[in-house]
């Protein structure tokens, strides 16, 4: 069978270098609170929800979400966009139950093995994101992290559990060509930062794949959110590469602002993204953008659109690999999206009425300033920011009693029921110029 290999800086595929152009399926197989309308990480919804509608109807219902929200209708019109690539993040609990953990989940297995039927049958790679493991890889809320500390990286049981996992993933997937590789852990980020931790951590899950699987690759993210490669020390094993994350904003806020000098700030980002192609030329292995992107502004699309262009430009011109976030989502940064009027987009609207999550972090940033005045005159910038991500914390458990809740209880549970159903590609629409944009840019092999 062929695989997609490491070829010094250059990915290869059937003796041809190769590069991939895709979308992230986001908020998926791990739910992410502004991209779904639903304050709270992904374990707080779930159990939100079974607070509502009782234990086995919320099962039924994620059932239902994960089985509407990708099926063969949206490979046909991915496949149909140019888009060769998916990277799907998903969460360690697809698996494991933290009340059993030594008994996986078969349903996740099911879930991971209908995804690689569609993958090759409409020859579509995947990289599979491992996007939370238990404690929470980084202090945020994508990695279903409630305490806001990166607790992964202080308890030794932890990590192995998710060694483990990798390594009997692996093994089942040893053979599938259209799976391109393991996405080892999404966004790290030490706070504070240990000294080799997350060089050890990459070293041995490398090492207990490799005893399974020599044939796909293993990539490997930056610390800092995927943005720092400065402390990284690759794995001794030639079949890696590299995967960073691309948000300009990060750095300067005001990037996307209408009436910012386009071409100043074109001129920006490319430093910026020239910082990441250099990666390659670093460690002599191919680097791939596993997320940009930008929130869609509704009422103003051709902005939206061109920020998307010279995005994709810069990726053309640097010859980078990258997978925009994301394929879909409720109307947020999603190509695709549930209609208005849709069950789901009611039941967004309803809380978005009371909630975002940028309100959230001013929330945050509000209180923690006037809890620092208590304390000090001059709180350092560096503690204030570590504390802010302890503080959400509280505003997730707050917003889940007071916002997700009871407005759920708002909706009969037969209409909750067919929320899911919103996400189906019939019910959906989607965004010309950006799939336009995909097929503008799609890197099409000699």
């Amino acid at each position: 069978m062929d695989f997609v290999k490491v070829n010094g800086k250059e990915f290869y595929y059937r003796g041809k270098p190769i590069l991939f152009s895709g979308l992230g399926v986001g908020s998926w197989l791990n739910m992410e609170h502004f991209m779904l309308g639903l304050p709270g990480t992904d374990k707080q919804i779930r159990e939100t929800f079974a607070r509502v509608l009782g234990k086995e109807d919320a099962a039924r219902f994620f059932d239902s979400f994960i089985l509407n929200f990708l099926t063969e209708e949206d490979f046909l019109f991915l496949k149909e966009s140019g888009v060769n690539l998916l990277r799907v993040p998903f969460s360690y609990r697809l698996f494991i139950d933290d009340e059993n953990p030594g008994v996986y989940k078969e349903e996740g297995f099911g879930y991971m093995d209908r995804l690689l039927a569609l993958c090759s049958k409409y020859e579509i790679f995947l990289m599979p994101d491992l996007h939370t493991v238990p404690g929470g890889q980084n202090p945020d809320w994508h990695s279903d992290n409630t305490t806001g500390i990166p607790q992964f990286w202080h308890f030794r049981i932890f990590q192995e559990q998710i060694v483990k996992l990798w390594q009997d993933i692996a093994q089942r997937y040893q053979d599938e060509p259209f799976l391109l590789g393991y996405d080892l852990l999404n966004e790290p980020f030490l706070m504070p930062k240990k000294e080799g931790v997350l060089n050890a951590f990459f070293e041995e899950v490398t090492k207990a794949v490799r005893k399974v699987d020599k044939n796909h690759i293993i990539f490997i993210e930056g610390d800092f959110f995927s943005m720092d490669f400065s402390d990284i020390r690759l794995p001794a094993d030639e079949q890696t590469a590299l995967t960073f994350h691309f948000y300009p904003t990060v750095w300067d806020k005001n990037l996307c602002d209408k009436d910012y000098d386009a071409r100043e700030r074109v001129r920006k980002m490319d430093e910026q993204l020239a910082g990441f192609a250099a990666l390659r030329d670093k460690f002599g292995r191919p680097a791939l953008c596993g997320e940009a992107g930008v929130d869609i502004k509704k009422d103003d699309l051709p902005f939206t659109m061109q920020l998307l262009d010279e995005t994709l430009g810069l990726f053309q011109k640097h010859g980078l690999s990258w997978t925009l976030w994301s394929y879909k989502d409720a109307q947020w940064m999603g190509l695709a999206y549930p209609k208005d009027g849709t069950g789901w987009m009611k039941l967004a609207g309803r809380i978005r009425e009371h909630w975002s999550h940028y309100g959230q972090m001013d929330a945050a940033d509000e209180i923690m300033e006037d809890m620092g005045k208590r304390y000090t005159a001059d709180l350092a910038k560096e503690l204030k920011y570590e504390l802010q991500f302890q503080l959400r914390g509280v505003l997730y458990r707050l917003e889940e009693e007071y916002i997700l809740k009871p407005v759920l209880e708002e909706f009969p549970k037969e209409e909750i029921m067919s929320m899911p159903e919103s996400f189906r590609f019939e019910n959906c629409a989607f965004y010309e110029d950006y799939r336009a944009l995909l097929k503008k840019y799609t890197w099409r092999q000699a």
